[in-house]
């Protein structure tokens, strides 16, 4: 009799052991279900235009100095360092200490260049220009703004006084070059032609000095 509950016992456990080892197989083979994904958008992959910097446009080239009708070149900017004709013993009153920012150095170095010639102007203050160039009947003189052309003011307290080069005349204005002792390298200004005083309050204006005659 315990023979046979043995028995029946192990068969039990045999086909309890058969059943799970075929469930296990039958699991293991099971073909995968597909899982279901919604679409995901792509970020557009950018164009090669995106990723490389942007070109700076350029500007159209400008002339620094633009030559008018008459072949006369204005200066508009102030000269290099290395210009000769203002930065150098060439200059009388470079030479003397009077170098840049200064009005005499810069009027003569600026006539120099407009005309290719050594200047034969005042080698002293610029309110002693005009009435120096008149007595020595060097250059022609006058009131009248011309291109080129170099502005005479002496100072009613009787300080240095000042000139300026004449880069531009417009109908009623003139565009003048100019350089300030203790003050700007260089700076443009515009004063009305027919002003008595060529647009400088307080000062006395001289007149021109015209080298470009020659």
């Amino acid at each position: 009799m315990k023979m046979l509950i043995r028995a029946v016992s192990f068969l039990t456990a045999f086909l309890l052991l058969a059943c799970t080892i075929t469930a296990i197989s039958a699991a293991m083979y099971e073909e995968p279900k597909q899982m279901s994904e919604e679409p995901v958008s792509a970020t557009e992959a950018p164009t090669q235009a995106a990723t490389q910097p942007a070109t700076e446009k350029k500007l159209p080239e400008v002339e620094e100095h633009p030559q008018q009708e008459n072949g006369y070149t204005p200066r508009l900017t102030s000269p290099d360092v290395d210009n000769t004709r203002y930065y150098s013993g060439e200059n009388p009153f470079y030479a003397a200490g009077y170098g840049m920012p200064n009005c005499t150095c810069y009027a003569w170095g600026r006539t120099y260049e407009i005309s290719g010639k050594r200047p034969e102007l005042s080698p002293y203050d610029a309110c002693t220009w005009y009435d120096y160039n008149a007595e020595n009947q060097i250059y022609d003189y006058g009131d009248q703004p011309e291109e080129g052309a170099i502005a005479c003011w002496a100072y009613a307290d009787g300080g240095s006084g000042h000139v300026a080069v004449v880069e531009q005349v417009d109908g009623d204005t003139v565009l003048l070059s100019n350089s300030a002792y203790s003050g700007a390298e260089f700076y443009m200004d515009t004063v009305p032609a027919d002003d008595p005083s060529a647009g400088r309050d307080n000062w006395i204006f001289q007149g021109y000095i015209y080298p470009g005659h020659q």
